[in-house]
């Protein structure tokens, strides 16, 4: 009665664990998956994967070029945005 016990614990395990192995192969990433937002003065503003960094235009459920699943919010980079204001000020003379 005790061997069957351990293995129906046994195979539970082994489901969880597979379970996690096939999210891996998928290319799913669940936590930190998000897009970062560019938005940009002069050219089109961007998205861009936290996972392989690759730009598009729009946001999607899933990357177009690794196919990982996007489950954080979009968070907004304005670093690029400031840099480009800067260049205009410096192009147009103003303070």
């Amino acid at each position: 009665m005790t061997w069957l016990w351990i293995g129906i614990a046994a195979v539970v395990l082994l489901a969880a664990v597979s379970q996690g192995d096939n999210r891996k192969k998928n290319g799913t990433k669940q936590v930190n998956s998000h897009w970062i937002y560019h938005p940009h003065v002069i050219e089109s503003d961007s998205y861009e994967c936290s996972h392989c960094h690759s730009r598009f235009r729009k946001e999607s459920a899933n990357c177009p070029k690794c196919g990982t699943r996007m489950f954080g919010k979009t968070v907004t980079d304005e670093t690029e945005w400031m840099d480009e204001e800067e260049e205009l000020d410096i192009i147009f003379d103003d303070d």
